[in-house]
C-alpha cells in the first residue's frame, strides 16, 4: 500500500483548510442563531412590556370603578322607584288631568315616566266609557 500521498504538502494544507472553512461555517452559524434568539428575545420583551402596560391600565380602571361604586353605594338613596303607581298616584295623577294639565308636566310633577301616566289615562278613559254604557 502506499500512502505516501499523506505526507505530501498539498494534501496536509487541503485537509487543514477543510478543517478551518468548517469551524469558520460552524462559527458563523452559532452568531445568526445567537442573533435571531436575541431579536425574539427582544421582540416578546417589547410585548411583555405592552402587555404589562395594558395590566396596569386595566387595574387603574377596575380601581376607579370600584371607587365609583362604593360611593353610590355610601351615597344616601333617593325615594326608591315603586312597581308601578299606586291608588294615591293614580288619584293624582286623574285630578291634574282633569284640571287640564299635560301628560308631560304629570310626569315631571310626579317623578314618574310619561308612557306610564298616558297608559294609566287611557285605562281610565276606557273604564269610564265602560261605566257610562251601562
Amino acid at each position: 500500500m502506499h500512502l505516501n500521498w499523506l505526507l505530501y504538502p498539498v494534501t496536509f494544507y487541503s485537509g487543514a483548510a477543510i478543517c478551518l472553512l468548517t469551524s469558520l461555517a460552524l462559527f458563523v452559524s452559532i452568531k445568526l442563531e445567537m442573533a435571531r434568539a436575541r431579536s425574539v428575545a427582544d421582540v416578546s420583551e417589547v410585548v411583555n412590556e405592552a402587555d404589562d402596560l395594558v395590566v396596569r391600565g386595566l387595574k387603574a380602571e377596575i380601581e376607579r370603578l370600584r371607587e365609583s361604586v362604593c360611593r353610590l353605594e355610601s351615597a344616601h338613596p333617593g325615594q326608591p322607584r315603586s312597581a308601578g303607581i299606586d291608588l294615591t298616584r293614580r288619584a293624582q295623577v286623574i285630578r291634574m288631568h282633569r284640571r287640564g294639565e299635560a301628560v308631560t308636566s304629570i310626569a315631571a310633577a310626579l317623578e314618574t315616566p310619561a308612557n306610564e301616566i298616558a297608559l294609566l289615562l287611557k285605562v281610565h278613559a276606557m273604564t269610564n266609557r265602560e261605566e257610562k254604557a251601562r
